[in-house]
């Protein structure tokens, strides 16, 4: 009589192992795709705490954990500098723990980084000319040091003779 019910549990455990972000909405990696006009050029992947986590040209796909929030940055020589940021939003998978992971399955997805989803998942950057104009970059982050807002602002030069 014992050993049927220690087998269901055996064969019932994978279901609470796992939350169903993890289990079915991808994992704890996502594939984000890097492309830029023109293409070719060279970017780097650092996480917000300031490991590098990739770098190559573009276009390519990176797979990267998606518990943290990262900075891209796309270089390409006669060009200028961009960059960019990949910042977490919710894995809408995390709400099918309500029917079957529960608050097991709810502690697996944060834990792991399942919870979440990387956004964009797919970055398209325009290169500037370094001979056509030039601009500034304004960013601005909150008190968390997260980016809120970005703006190219054209730099005009001012009238000689003021």
């Amino acid at each position: 009589m014992r050993t049927p019910l220690i087998i269901l549990a055996v064969l019932g455990l994978p279901l609470f192992a796992g939350g169903c972000a993890t289990l079915v909405g991808g994992g704890t990696n996502q594939p984000v795709t890097l492309q830029s006009t023109p293409a070719a050029a060279n970017f780097t992947i650092q996480s917000s705490s300031g490991l590098q986590m990739a770098q190559g040209t573009t276009p390519s796909t990176v797979s990267l954990p998606r518990k943290n929030e990262y900075q891209i940055m796309v270089e390409l020589a006669g060009y200028q500098p961009q960059s960019t940021v990949l910042t977490k939003g919710i894995n809408g998978w995390i709400w099918g723990n309500l029917l079957f992971g529960w608050i097991i399955g709810f502690g697996v997805d944060f834990l792991t980084g399942s919870a979440y989803k990387l956004e964009p998942a797919l970055v398209q950057v325009t290169m500037q000319n370094d001979e056509e104009s030039t601009y500034a970059v304004i960013r601005i982050y909150n008190a968390s040091d997260r980016l809120i807002q970005e703006k190219r602002l054209l730099m005009v030069p001012e009238p000689r003779g003021r």
